[in-house]
């Protein structure tokens, strides 16, 4: 069974709510927090939610520069998801998700 590993660094990040919506005590996952570097989370306008950017586009957009240690997005990494997890994840976030790819280690 393939297993998922995922970046939150919104609402996610409680783990009470991942369980609420992944719909299951999530005794499998495993929980670290995490530090996602050159990118920067923005309130996004008219929404309830926050946003990351690559730390380069966020300067563009807002063009202003931040220090080194301000360059970092503060969340939590979680391995072990199943496709079914990830399914309700999916569900829950709707459009407003758009994965990448990154390194994460615990």
């Amino acid at each position: 069974m393939v297993k998922t590993s995922l970046f939150f660094y919104g609402t996610l990040m409680h783990p009470k709510i991942l369980k609420r919506v992944i719909r299951n005590n999530g005794a499998h996952l495993q929980l670290c927090s995490a530090l996602l570097l050159e990118y920067t989370r923005h309130r996004i306008k008219d929404e309830d939610y926050p946003g990351i950017v690559p730390y380069s586009g966020s300067r563009k957009l807002f063009n202003y520069d931040l220090k080194e240690e301000e360059r970092t997005v503060r969340g939590i990494l979680v391995t072990g998801l199943t496709a079914q997890d990830v399914a309700y994840l999916d569900f829950f976030e709707g459009n407003a998700r758009c994965p990448f790819l990154c390194r994460g280690y615990c």
